[in-house]
């Protein structure tokens, strides 16, 4: 990896020509030889590469990158050293959400904030095995230096949940044997983004014992690579339109089943190996520091055009006054303002960490709310929208004089003509019924894994010190020993 030459922040051109690698992408059953072109597919890889243009167009390139060796990377791989380094990083973030909408939960910028979080833990690692852990610094260097679009592989596939690892080894991922050149790994992972992506962090997120060392790595390696496999769920965009699907014909990110069928993992790409008990200490407390708290900016994204959609629908169906619609959208507002108020409570409550890097405060009481108010979030929308998201016409219609001049009387909205009226209604049909908001609301909420072992996890790492202390002090405790 040293040995190839930095290229600096990546441009939509050079993105799509590195999707073109010879990876082995599965859909429908059929190979799929260049994902930049296919039908179900190409769309998103576009999207991606528009994206990507920004970071070098007038108005965002000093917002997106920063300046290195006389360079510019990606501001999505930027170490944040300072508070303003962090918030460096945010307002890049911002870019890639404002302009994917809220609707990438996995979006590249997501995937190399976990990269931070492995940089972070070099250290740690390094008392573990020193070579592994000058491994993360190199790779850092080497993702930063290509602006590689990264997916992650963290949960395996959901078989017989009865089992442990140690009683059926397909369960989880798991090193199948040592070579000299390196490990090799045989299961799967799911992974969103993989068919867009370069390379795929891989990591444990089931907590592991002893007996169960194997199933214990942390690597990253090219999606195009010997022995990997991407197997595509169907597509949510494919035969699609933009006026009746507005939002998954752009940024159906995918979800895969990523198989390692006897992959070789060279050693320089291994993080972590056969340290069960590391790997389930420092990846949720440290790794993700710095993911979720760029995951929360992407859901600030979502429920904006959540509030953008329902508000407009209020507007032109003439219900806006009415103070049942006005509370159920304030509902929606509340809920937004709290997780921004905790996305900036964790930036001025930052603090340094043994990495040497600076950290947001812990999220996971944000991401303990989340699951709570996901379907609610959506309930919202069709209260407000009612019949208007489902008895609705479409483009061909539209598109058709003999009706559509019915259309035109009997689908207009307050101060709106018909299609723009249909078509609102079309995104909030997307954002709710619709195949890919089911997708959407279920993704959020399982977002950052099984939501009760995130509450409960949440009460075992609470410092309840301070909450301990005053009922003692209240109830005379004060001078008895605290257990």
């Amino acid at each position: 990896m040293s040995s190839i030459a930095p290229e600096g922040a990546v441009t939509g051109t050079r993105y799509l020509e590195s999707l073109r690698d010879g990876r082995e992408v599965w859909y429908r059953g059929k190979r799929v030889r260049d994902v930049t072109r296919h039908p179900a597919l190409g769309e998103m890889a576009r999207s991606i590469a528009r994206i990507y243009d920004l970071q070098s167009a007038p108005k965002t390139a000093d917002v997106m990158t920063f300046e290195s060796e006389g360079r510019r990377f990606s501001c999505s791989y930027l170490l944040p050293r300072t508070r303003d380094d962090l918030l460096r990083r945010r307002r890049n973030s911002e870019i890639w959400v404002r302009e994917s909408f809220g609707m990438m939960g996995r979006y590249s910028d997501f995937c190399a904030s976990m990269l931070v979080g492995f940089y972070d833990v070099r250290e740690e690692l390094a008392s573990l095995n020193p070579d592994l852990a000058a491994n993360v610094t190199s790779y850092h260097s080497y993702a930063r230096d290509q602006d590689l679009c990264l997916s992650h592989g963290l949960h395996d596939p959901t078989m017989d949940k009865s089992l442990r690892p140690e009683q059926d080894p397909d369960r989880c991922l798991r090193i199948v044997e040592e070579r000299d050149g390196g490990l090799v790994v045989r299961g799967a992972r799911f992974a969103t983004l993989a068919p867009f992506s370069n390379e795929i962090l891989v990591a444990p997120s089931y907590p592991l014992n002893e007996r169960e060392a194997d199933h214990a790595i942390w690597f990253a390696i090219p999606i195009a690579w010997e022995g990997l496999k991407v197997l595509c769920r169907e597509s949510f965009a494919e035969g699609r339109n933009r006026f009746d699907h507005p939002v998954s014909v752009r940024f159906d990110e995918q979800d895969a089943l990523v198989v390692f069928d006897g992959v070789l993992v060279p050693w320089e790409r291994v993080f972590l190996a056969r340290e069960p008990a590391a790997a389930e200490r420092l990846f949720r407390r440290r790794v993700m520091a710095w993911a979720s708290y760029t995951s929360l900016t992407q859901l600030l994204g979502r429920l904006d055009l959540m509030i953008g959609t329902v508000h407009l629908l209020a507007e032109t169906s003439g219900m806006s006054e009415r103070q049942d619609i006005q509370i159920e959208i304030g509902e929606l507002i509340a809920h937004t303002e709290m997780v921004r108020s905790a996305l900036r409570a964790a930036e001025v409550d930052c603090l340094p960490t043994p990495g040497g890097l600076v950290s947001p405060a812990p999220l996971a009481h944000v991401r303990c709310f989340l699951p709570i108010i996901s379907e609610r979030l959506v309930a919202i929308l069709e209260h407000v929208g009612t019949s208007s998201l489902v008895f609705l016409p479409t483009a061909e219609d539209l598109e058709t004089p003999d009706i559509r001049g019915y259309i035109d009387r009997y689908f207009r909205g307050r101060g709106v003509p018909a299609d723009k009226r249909v078509q609102l209604s079309k995104l909030a049909w997307e954002l709710t019924g619709d195949s890919y908001g089911g997708r959407q609301q279920l993704y959020e909420r399982l977002h950052a894994g099984d939501p009760k072992a995130i509450t409960a996890g949440l009460y075992r790492l609470y410092d309840k010190t301070s909450a301990v202390e005053m009922v003692r002090r209240l109830l005379g405790w004060a001078d008895e020993p605290s257990d």
